[in-house]
């Protein structure tokens, strides 16, 4: 008799599709499903929003993709968007979506399901799909998007506080984050790295990717989203100050910026010294990360950043460098680790600080504590949490049968 757990269905809901810029749900569903199985849903497009991608002509990708065997990218019908002017349409709309990601289920005969929520918009989507359970990870301020008007904020107040309720464990991505709910069991889950593949980054033989040869040393750089927040003011005055260095950009921007971000970031790449390379895949990311003296965590501080637990902390101290950032909640409590700055004089004091007093040691010590803080590490601990809530062995135990 086969006294094995069945393994369980991931059914977790998103607010952007699968990507190669691997978020935090991504990073996270992508390794539960080398043992369990994933349904990755993204939420259903407003009818805005199609209207927009078919004018500008851009790609509009809805066909549901096996990105392994236990790993689904399920994306909704364009053609039926949600339509929030019109309730009971809109509601019609939801019930369809619902029915084709239950028939999905069906079909791959997926049960022991648990529906997994990443974002507190989709806190409609729990309780539909015969779950065992309903898990919240709350891994960003949603409330604090600086595009939200003051209506927008606090519609997701209240969808976050309806979902911290309807869940059965709620995760946070950090302390500061944890402290914004209104719940005293939070389990504080914080963002990690992808060890292996970031501390390729530490070897710095070889030469750079062709699209940074021609940069001079030292070069010294964000190297992750460059979202609205970004303070693309402060990489000016950088390079400004100190011609010598080569200050990098290196990201994907997500959508476009308001005038005035828009204006700071021409400003920043009309610097001689500054540079801009496009995103690349995480994959891909060590290879430039390599040529990068000291990391920097160039945001802005304001209420949505925070609370943040940045990615890329764990992802420069596994590549074994220096970093730099600004006095947010999660950083300060890794001070040890990353130099807290204010002031443009305190950021430039702490890059040329770096810049001529890093040691091998130091490096090793940085990627100790990254390796202690893998994704692998993270979803250990979302299974036993999961396991213990359920009555069901822990997953240590169930591979030891």
């Amino acid at each position: 008799m086969n006294s094995r757990i069945e393994p369980y269905t991931f059914v977790t809901f998103s607010r952007a599709p699968w990507s190669a810029y691997l978020q935090p749900w991504e990073q996270t569903m992508s390794r539960l499903a080398r043992e369990h199985r994933v349904l990755m849903c993204s939420r259903a497009p407003r009818w805005q929003e199609v209207w927009w991608k078919l004018r500008l002509r851009e790609l509009i990708r809805w066909r549901s993709t096996t990105i392994t065997p236990n790993l689904v990218d399920f994306r909704p019908w364009p053609w039926t968007p949600r339509v929030l002017e019109w309730p009971d349409l809109d509601r019609a709309v939801e019930k369809l979506h619902v029915a084709r990601i239950r028939t999905a289920l069906h079909r791959r005969a997926w049960g022991n399901r648990i529906t997994y929520i990443w974002h507190p918009e989709m806190v409609r989507m729990a309780g539909r799909f015969g779950e065992r359970l309903t898990c919240f990870h709350c891994y960003d301020d949603y409330a604090g998007y600086s595009w939200l008007d003051e209506a927008g904020r606090r519609e997701t107040r209240e969808q976050t506080a309806r979902l911290v309720a309807k869940a059965d464990l709620v995760f946070a991505s950090g302390e500061a984050m944890r402290e914004t709910l209104p719940r005293d069991d939070v389990l504080v889950v914080p963002n990690a790295v992808d060890y292996d593949v970031f501390a390729t980054a530490h070897d710095e033989s070889g030469p750079p990717p062709e699209d940074m040869i021609g940069i001079p040393q030292p070069i010294v750089g964000h190297v992750g989203r460059l979202h609205r927040n970004i303070d693309f003011r402060l990489l000016a005055e950088i390079a400004r100050r100190r011609r010598d260095w080569s200050v990098l950009a290196l990201g994907p921007i997500p959508g476009s910026y308001p005038a005035e971000q828009q204006a700071a970031y021409d400003a920043f790449v009309r610097e001689p010294n500054a540079y801009r390379i496009e995103g690349k895949p995480v994959a891909e990311l060590p290879r430039y990360l390599r040529h990068v003296r000291v990391a920097l965590m160039a945001y802005e501080v304001v209420p949505w950043t925070r609370r943040i637990f940045p990615l890329k902390l764990f992802e420069y101290l596994a590549a074994g460098k220096p970093c730099v950032g600004p006095p947010l909640d999660e950083l300060v409590r890794h001070a040890e680790y990353v130099s807290i700055a204010r002031t443009a004089d305190e950021w430039t004091a702490a890059i040329e600080h770096w810049l001529a007093n890093d040691s091998e040691a130091l490096a090793a010590k940085r990627m100790t504590l990254a390796k202690a803080n893998s994704w692998d590490v993270r979803c250990r601990q979302i299974l036993r949490a999961i396991a213990a809530k359920l009555g069901d062995p822990m997953p240590e135990e169930q591979r030891e049968r």
